[in-house]
C-alpha cells in the first residue's frame, strides 16, 4: 500500500494526529506546524499516493477509497488504532470520511478548506491548480530565482492565497517540489470529478469545518455548502485567509486541532 507516512514524538505518549494534504501536495505543507502541535500530539503527516514519498499503483484513489487505506496503513505500519486527524483541502475531505468511516478510530476531525462540500461533484477536466503544477514543474530548477521574481511567484500562487506576497522561501519551496513531483496529480483528480462527500459523521466525534473568507479555490458559496457538512460540525470563517490556513496563519490553525483533543475530553 503506497500510503507513507513519517512519525514525529514518541509513539504512545501523547494522542496520535493524523496530518492529510491536498491535490498536488505533500506531508512536508505541515512543517511550520510540527513544533506547536507536537505539545499536544505524536504526529503521522500522510504522503498520499503518488505525493511526496509515496508511491502511485493500481488502486483506488476516490476520497472514501483513500481514507479506508489510511487507516489500514497506521494499524499495519505503526499500531495505531485511535487518533485525531486534520486535512487541508483534497485531505480535508478525506479527514471527513475517515470520521465517517471508522467513528470507532476517529476522536475528532479537522476539516481545513476542505473540498467535496459541493451539491455536485466538479465536472471539468482539469483541475483548477493545473496552472501552478506547470509553474512548479518549471520553477524546480530555479526556485531561488523564481522565488523573487514577483510575476512568476503570482502566477503560481495568488489564486490559492491573496498574501502570496508573504509566503516564506521554504513553504514555497516545499509546495513547489511536491506539486512538481506529484504522479497522483491527475489520477486522484479524475478518481474525485462528480464526487462529494455524502458520509455521516455521528455528533459524538467533535467536528471543525473552517474556511477562510477569500478561498478562490475553493469559494463560498459553491463549494462551501454547510448542509453537505456533518449536521453538528462547528463552522468557523476565518478573515483575511484563503485556501491554505497553515501558511496564512500557523499559530491559529495549531490552536484550531489543538483544541479538539480538550473538546474531546469534557
Amino acid at each position: 500500500m503506497p500510503i507513507t507516512s513519517e512519525v514525529i514524538g514518541i509513539p504512545g505518549s501523547k494522542p496520535a494526529l493524523v496530518l492529510v494534504h491536498g491535490l498536488g501536495s505533500a506531508g512536508t505543507i505541515w512543517k511550520s506546524l510540527f513544533e506547536g502541535l507536537r505539545e499536544h500530539f505524536v504526529i503521522y503527516p500522510i504522503d498520499l499516493p503518488g505525493h511526496g514519498a509515496a508511491a502511485l499503483k493500481e488502486e483506488p484513489l476516490d476520497p472514501k477509497s483513500l481514507a479506508a487505506q489510511i487507516v489500514q496503513m497506521l494499524e499495519r505500519d505503526y499500531g495505531v488504532h485511535q487518533f485525531h486527524i486534520a486535512g487541508n483541502s483534497l485531505g480535508g475531505w478525506i479527514a471527513l470520511e475517515t470520521g465517517a468511516l471508522h467513528p470507532e478510530r476517529v476522536l475528532s476531525v479537522t476539516a481545513l478548506a476542505p473540498a467535496g462540500l459541493w451539491h455536485e461533484g466538479p465536472t471539468q477536466v482539469l483541475p483548477p491548480s493545473l496552472t501552478a503544477r506547470l509553474i512548479a514543474k518549471c520553477a524546480q530548477y530555479f526556485l531561488h530565482l523564481a522565488y523573487h521574481l514577483p510575476p512568476l511567484k503570482a502566477v503560481g500562487y495568488r489564486k490559492i492565497t491573496h498574501l502570496w506576497r508573504e509566503l516564506s522561501f521554504e513553504s514555497c519551496k516545499d509546495s513547489a517540489i511536491a506539486m512538481a513531483k506529484s504522479t497522483g496529480y491527475m489520477p486522484m483528480w479524475r478518481s474525485l470529478r462528480h464526487k462529494k462527500f455524502e458520509g455521516q459523521i455521528p455528533p459524538t466525534t467533535p467536528v471543525k469545518v473552517i474556511f477562510g473568507d477569500y478561498d478562490l479555490m475553493l469559494p463560498h458559496p459553491r463549494a462551501q455548502a454547510r448542509e453537505v457538512a456533518p449536521k453538528h460540525c462547528e463552522w468557523i470563517v476565518v478573515e483575511n485567509c484563503a485556501h491554505v490556513i497553515m501558511w496564512n496563519y500557523p499559530q491559529l490553525t495549531i490552536d484550531f486541532i489543538a483544541s479538539q483533543v480538550r473538546t474531546k475530553s469534557q
